[in-house]
Formats: structure tokens, C-alpha cells, sequence
């Protein structure tokens, strides 16, 4: 079962995450808004979540749906070729953004995508040589 009580209880862990957020943000204990919008994020991600969970607990077709799109195999295909595309995508347009922020002497925005880039070529140098020795 793709969906069960850990995933309901963290759903409504999200909701109610949520809403303290925003309760701390409107009675302003916590002093900047941004903490309303997280707290609104939260809010709608783990009512979807929810919905999502007790729809597929009550509609067998839904539930079948989703189980073959889990289970099959050209949509695993699909989304490991995705990440892939994705990450090489990122990689250059940081590059591209950190030649262009350098030129433009914006030294703290070409340091962060510089660093970003270096970060994501380091974690797949290391996933790279964890996988080769798996397969």
C-alpha cells in the first residue's frame, strides 16, 4: 500500500506545522511575515496531501492508478531521465550566472553560484563512485 498511517500522520503533521507558523506569525512572535507564507505553504501542502491519502483509501480506481504509476517502469524511467536532464540544466546556468554576476562585479552572487555549483558536481562525484561499486 503506497499510502498509509505514517503518511496520513505526516500530512497532518505538515497541516499543523502549518498553522503554528502562522499563528506565530500574525500574533507576531515571530517577527517577519515570511513565516506566514511558510506556515500558508505547509497549510495547503499537507491538506493535498491529505486529500490525496484518504482519496486513495476510498476510490479503487484512483488507488489503482496510482499504484501502477509508482510500480511501473517507464515512469521510473521517466523521472530518473528528468533529474538527470534537470541537473545538468542547473549546473550551467549557475555557471552561466556566475560568469555574468562576476562580470557585473556582483562578487556575493557569484561566490553563492559558484559554491552551489561545486557543491552539486561534489555530491555526484560521490554518488557516481557509490553507485559504480552497487552496480
Amino acid at each position: 500500500m503506497y499510502y498509509n498511517n505514517k503518511r496520513l500522520m505526516l500530512s497532518i503533521f505538515w497541516i499543523t506545522a502549518g498553522v503554528v507558523l502562522l499563528v506565530l506569525s500574525l500574533t507576531e512572535v515571530l517577527p517577519d511575515s515570511i513565516y506566514a507564507g511558510m506556515g500558508g505553504a505547509l497549510i495547503t501542502v499537507g491538506a493535498l496531501h491529505t486529500v490525496r491519502n484518504l482519496r486513495y483509501r476510498k476510490d479503487e480506481e484512483y488507488r489503482e492508478k496510482v499504484d501502477v504509476e509508482m510500480s511501473d517502469e517507464r515512469n521510473s524511467f521517466l523521472r530518473m531521465k528528468s533529474w538527470a536532464w534537470t541537473g545538468n540544466i542547473v549546473v550551467i546556468v549557475q555557471g552561466i550566472g556566475a560568469i555574468v554576476a562576476l562580470t557585473l562585479g556582483q562578487r556575493t552572487i557569484q561566490l553563492v553560484l559558484s559554491y552551489s555549483v561545486c557543491l552539486i558536481l561534489i555530491v555526484y562525484w560521490i554518488t557516481y563512485l557509490i553507485l559504480s561499486r552497487k552496480y
